[in-house]
This record gives C-alpha cells, structure tokens and sequence, in this order.
C-alpha cells in the first residue's frame, strides 16, 4: 500500500506540474535573448523522423558532438550520460539496465532485455554489443517496454545507435592519440561520391594498442586488463537511382584481443575454498595461475531499401551478422591450481528480415505496421572447465551407501547449441483526436520457436604418470558410456501493446501517459543442459511524463515518473564456471528521471540527468543465495529473496555535463569539457550480499582548434578520480570473484578535417 501511495503522489506531482505550467502559457516566462536557442532534436523511437518533443515516450538522444565531449567512446560509457542507464561489462559481454530491468547473464542463445541497435539492425549477441563508437550520428536509448515497434527483447528499453550517411561532397576527419598505459589511437573517416551524386559511399575505419596492462598478474608478471588489439571498420553504401528511391548497403567488421575483459581476482573481503587466506591486492592486480585471455571477432552486412508508394512509405531490411569469442579466465583467481575456464567458445549467428510501411501523408492518423523474422543460431562449442586436485566427479553410482570415492574430475566440456526462429507481425497508430490531443495504440504478437542440443564430455584424473585421463559421460546415466546428445524444442508465443495519450498544454508543453507491456521469451540453458527451460519474462509498465522547452527554447526539462509490474524474471547463476538461468517470481519498480539541458549563453550549455529509482522483488522463495563461509567459499542455499533489491539498479544516480567555448581572438577557439556522474551503488545477484559501493566519475578535456576548424588538439582525462568500479562480482560456491572499470587514464589527440 504504501508503495502504490508513493507511486500515485509522484505521479500526480507531474500531473500538477504540467497543468500549471499549460495554465502559465509562456506569457509568464522570464525573458531572454531570443538569438540562441536549443536545437530541434530529430528522433526516429517510432520508425519516423520526428522532433524529440513530440514524442510521448522517455527518451535520451546524443549527437556525436556530445559523446565526444563527454569522454564517451564505447557503449559501455553511454551510462555517464543517460540517467536510469547502467551499463556493465562481463566477460566482454554488453549488459546495459535501464530502470532496474537487465540481466548479469549471457551465453549462447541467452539475450539482454535492454535491446542494441545497430542502424536498424537488432544485435541478438550480447558480446557483439560492445562497440567502439566511430563514424556515429546518433544514439538513442528509449526507457520501458518498446514491444510494439521494436519487440525483440526490447522489455527493458533499447539503444539505437545511428552512423552517417555518406555524402556526395568529399570529405573526411582523422584522429592519433596517445594515452597513458602505452595507449596508441587512430581513427579516420572519408566520404565522397562513386557515380556522381547517385552513388555515394564511405569508410570508416578504428584501431587501438594498449601496451601496458592495468595491473599485474603477480603469479608471473604478465600484464593484465590489457588490450592488446581493437580493430573497427564500416562502409556504408547509398544509392538513390531515382527520387523516392534509396538502398543502403552497410558492412562492418570488429577485431579485439587482450586480457580486458577476463581478469577475475578474489573479491576484495572474500576468501576462496581450498587455499590459505588471500592477501588484499591493487584494485587492478591479480594473482592466479591462469593467465587471462580474450578475443573476439564479428561483424556482418545489411541491406536497406527505401521505396515511397504513394500513400506510404515501404522499407525492407536485410541482415546477416556472425560473432566468435574465445575467453580464457581463472575460476579461483588464485595461484592454486583449483579451476580455470580455458576456452570458453561461444559462435553465433544471426540473420533478420523486417518488412515495414509506414504512412506518407500528412493527416490526423499516421500509422507503422510491419513483419520481423530472425533466425539465430548460437553455440557453445565448448564450455571447458579444467579442475585441480580438490575436486572429485559427484556423479559416479554407487549400488549402496557408503557412496565410494572416484578419482579427482580433470575436466568438463559442454557442447551446446540454441536455435532460433522468431516472427512477428506489429503495427501502431497515432490519432489526432484535435489539434492538442493525440491517441497512440499499438499490438504486436510475436512466436519464439528455440531448440537445444546439448552434450557433455570429461574426464577423471587418472593420477599415474603416463596413464591417460578416463573419459566419462556426465549426462549419460551411466557416466562412461556415451548417451545421445540432449534435444529439446519449445514455441513461446505472446501479444504485447502500447497504449499512450498525450496532450500539448501549450507550443512548449507536452504531458502523455502510457500503458505498454514487454516480453522477453523463454528459453534452455546451453551451457547447463540439465537445467529445465527458463520461462518468458513480462513487464507492464505505466508511465507518465512532461517534456518542456523554457524560457525561449533556451532550458529542455524533460521528466517521467513510473510504475513496473515484473513478472517471471530470468535470473542467472554460475555451476562449475558455466551459466544457467531460472525464473525469478516478481518484482514491483517505481521511479522518476529527468534529463535537462540549459544553453546559459552561446558558448556555454549544461547538460544533466536524475534518477531516482525503487526497486525489490516482491515476490522470490527459491532464490539461490551463497552466504560466506568462514572456512572459505560460499555455502549454497535456497531461499526467499522478497524484499531484496535488484541487481544493477542504483536508488539514485546523476550527472552533469558543461560544454563551454571560448573565441580566440585571432580565430579559432578553446573548448572545455566536464562531466561528473555519480552513482549511490548497487548488488550484483538476488541474495545482494555483495555490492559496489556509491562511487562518483568525472571525465574532463580541453582542446585548441584552429582558425577554419580544420585542426584539433585535445587533452582529456578520464576516470580522474580513479574510482576502482566492479564491472562483475561472480557468486560460486568456490568464491566470489570480481572485475573492474578503467581506472584513471589521460591522453592527448590530435584531429584534422579535410
């Protein structure tokens, strides 16, 4: 009760706010310089063009000048900047939440909540989410369910990234910086004509070394958090035979290696199973037998056709992606030889077809109605997990207690694939019922037809000098015979909506409210295949929102207050190094965030995002907790989670951007930079025993650009105050292991325009 009152006060503040404000007209409004005012914002959150104002849906947009500015280079950065975004790396895998709803899983065939989009094209690998942002136009991330327009496991929200569109004028842009650990970058850009102006394209291409690690892997020495090779590049390709006619094509390709993504050491006031006490390290140092390693290539192309017919507007999108991954990582991360992941294989593929008219004409109904197929295909191939002298195979039959001892269990490989066919037909209509008022209702039924196939091999130690490992056969049920691979099929099927009304109280005002529901379908675990299949996931989301533009355009307030209703969340867990997902009953979200920008003069522009969110499970009785255990590791146990906040959901987060330029006199100018973001904090699983603390982030550069704007020095920091932030913290019953963010870095980059 008291949650639904608190609900109902925040929103019926904005309820107020905006009658008041509609009442007050810009008649009452202090007077400012009309000269400069901020920028119309041009979104496409409902597959059109339209001004960001317009749009009765919670929504930060950022150009390309912004991510600059703000220091933000990569998707995992975008959650400086984005209030309700938090945005995580696990193993080179993207896991962004918004508003509380994410997950800190991954695996083959398993996808976020939190959609990425990539120029249209939905990314379904997690891995394959985590981008250098180069040759960018724009990034969208839409807060709540998109299920209508968007589908895919857009529960949660999406991020759509936008590049340029080549242009028939030649041009291009290049970039060398230099950083601190021994960090090398260089990015170009040239776009021009190929036939006249019919025919245009562009590159763009990426590449980075870091040659010092983070940190240290005391055991020998090596570097860690280190990446060794990132390697980016996209064309894209515009035709336009005639008017009304356009054809994009668009190939990409990505390439990284290193340590960056897999250096899991003991968490900090933790003690692992089996092993003396561990001494406290450097943030970023580790101590462990294996060496860590990844790497990761991907890339795909896509075709888009725009066609006008008339009375709308016909679009067909075709892609094909395929990713790889290779991890290698410490299971104890310690010197004792107890359990490693080495290799962890992960290939996936992906193709998508949508078929899409949207209305042409300006009238009182506009309208978007389209098909979506995709097909995945993703594997595991394989998950191996190598084991030292404490463990012994727990599987083995025993005719009668007492159960006899084995020897110790080598290794494990689990080979598992997940495939994927999903349709979708959707369509939205937006009816002007008069000149203010406006009704937006959508429906879309989406079929997820996933199978698995699965099996499992590994070995005991023979313990004989010479004597090879016994095979075994752990889902065989006699364990040294082979059994036949693991094949299971299972369709989910549901309908999702939106159902929005939003009203303009004046030029400047708009308010809407909205009702939409989300889905995310069920699915198997590839890499636990004795798992039972994890169900669909829902969210319905009420929302109610105000978007502002003040004192002549020169202040942009835009807020939303909301209430979620989570419904069988899928949840992950860690078996052996592998990981599994099960259901997680209910949880019950409310919250507001607000995003401002104030253009104080010409030269100066501050930027800032709130987020105030309230986040438990209402409802979790079989949630998997590991208490400490004071001998060392953790003691597995089933039990009630309600109550418990979850994971990757802060109570509050802010941040504030300025932007200032400053005119040389003899021309050119100076440009500085600050961003602060501050985060109070968050767990990382259901038991929420273990947490990252508050922690605050300022990033900051200042640059000299020349007379005619062609050249660019700049001197940038990041991270300057060096907070030591978990990317990960991993719950097993041998430990808890953890993963940091970059700490503090700083460089210099010199840019030319041409």
């Amino acid at each position: 009760m008291g949650r639904i009152t608190l609900r109902s006060l925040a929103l019926g503040a904005l309820v107020f706010e905006a009658a008041a404000w509609g009442q007050q007209g810009t008649s009452t409004a202090p007077q400012q310089p009309s000269g400069d005012i901020l920028q119309e914002v041009i979104v496409t959150a409902q597959k059109r063009s339209e001004n960001l104002q317009n749009v009765p849906i919670a929504l930060t947009a950022l150009s390309a000048d912004q991510l600059a500015q703000a220091g933000v280079s990569s998707t995992t950065d975008l959650g400086l900047v984005t209030p309700a975004l938090i945005v995580v790396n696990q193993a080179g895998n993207l896991l962004p939440h918004i508003r509380g709803i994410g997950t800190t899983a991954f695996g083959a065939g398993f996808e976020n909540p939190v959609a990425v989009y990539v120029d249209g094209i939905y990314l379904a690998a997690s891995n394959a989410s985590l981008l250098t942002l180069n040759n960018i136009a724009q990034v969208e991330v839409l807060k709540g369910p998109q299920g209508t327009l968007y589908g895919r496991n857009a529960t949660g929200g999406l991020i759509q990234i936008s590049t340029k569109d080549p242009q028939a004028a030649f041009s291009g842009s290049a970039e060398l910086g230099y950083g601190n650990y021994q960090t090398a970058v260089m990015k170009a850009y040239v776009t021009g004509p190929v036939v006249g102006d019919k025919l245009v394209a562009d590159l763009a291409v990426s590449a980075s070394h870091q040659g010092q690690g983070y940190g240290t892997n005391l055991f020998n020495g090596q570097d860690v958090y280190q990446t060794d090779r990132d390697l980016a590049a996209r064309s894209k390709w515009l035709w336009t035979p005639a008017d009304g006619t356009s054809v994009r094509f668009i190939a990409d390709y990505e390439e990284s290696a290193g340590s960056q993504y897999t250096t899991f050491k003991v968490a900090p006031g933790t003690q692992p199973q089996f092993v003396p006490p561990v001494s406290a390290l450097g943030n970023w140092d580790f101590d462990a037998n294996i060496q860590p390693h990844d790497a990761f290539k991907g890339g795909g192309g896509s075709l888009r056709i725009d066609q006008e017919v008339g009375f709308a507007n016909f679009s067909s999108i075709t892609a094909y992606r395929r990713s790889q991954q290779v991890l290698a990582f410490d299971g104890d991360g310690t010197p004792t030889d107890i359990e490693s992941l080495d290799p962890i294989t992960e290939d996936d593929r992906q193709f998508t077809q949508e078929l899409q008219l949207t209305s042409a004409r300006s009238g009182p109904l506009q309208w978007v109605a389209g098909v979506f197929y995709m097909h995945g295909d993703a594997k595991d191939d394989p998950i191996t997990a190598n084991f030292g002298a404490p463990f012994v195979y727990p599987f083995v039959p025993s005719p009668a207690p007492p159960f006899f001892l084995v020897p110790p269990l080598a290794n494990t490989a689990v080979f598992g694939e997940e495939k994927t066919n999903s349709w979708a037909v959707y369509g939205q209509s937006t009816l002007a019922i008069t000149d203010a008022d406006h009704l937006t209702l959508g429906l879309r039924y989406t079929a997820d037809h996933r199978s698995l196939s699965a099996s499992e091999t590994g070995a005991l130690a023979s313990g004989i000098p010479g004597v090879p490992n016994i095979p075994i056969y752990p889902l065989s049920p006699n364990p040294f015979v082979p059994a036949a691979p693991i094949n299971q099929s299972r369709t989910f099927t549901k309908p999702t909506w939106r159902v929005a009304f939003d009203h303009r109280f004046s030029d400047e005002i708009l308010g809407y409210v909205s009702y939409n529901r989300g889905f995310k379908s069920g699915g198997f675990n590839a890499g636990v295949p004795t798992d039972a299949p994890y169900n669909s996931e829902v969210l319905d989301a009420y929302e109610i929102g105000l978007k502002t533009d003040l004192w002549d355009r020169r202040v942009r307030l835009n807020t939303a207050a909301y209430y979620y209703d989570y419904k069988n969340i899928q949840v992950g867990h860690f078996v052996q190094g592998n990981i599994g997902y099960y259901n997680g009953a209910a949880a019950k979200i409310y919250g507001m965030d607000a995003d401002l920008e104030v253009l104080v003069t010409h030269d100066l522009t501050l930027t800032a995002g709130a987020s105030w969110i309230h986040d438990r499970y209402s409802s979790f009785p079989n949630a998997l907790f590991f208490t400490p255990n004071p001998a060392g590791g953790n003691i597995p146990s089933l039990a009630s989670a309600a109550g418990n906040r979850l994971p990757l959901t802060p109570d509050a987060t802010f941040n504030l951007s300025a932007d200032y330029r400053y005119p040389l006199p003899g021309g050119g100018h100076l440009g500085l930079n600050a961003t602060y973001s501050y985060s109070d904090g968050y767990v990382f699983s259901p038991d929420n025993i273990l947490r990252q603390p508050a922690f605050s982030m300022v990033n900051a550069a200042i640059s000299w650009t020349a007379p005619g704007d062609r050249f660019t020095t700049t001197l940038w920091g990041k991270n300057l105050s060096n907070e030591a932030v978990a990317n990960a913290i991993l719950e097993s019953a041998l430990g808890s292991l953890a993963a940091y963010q970059q700490p503090r870095t700083y460089g210099v980059t010199v840019g030319v325009k041409f």
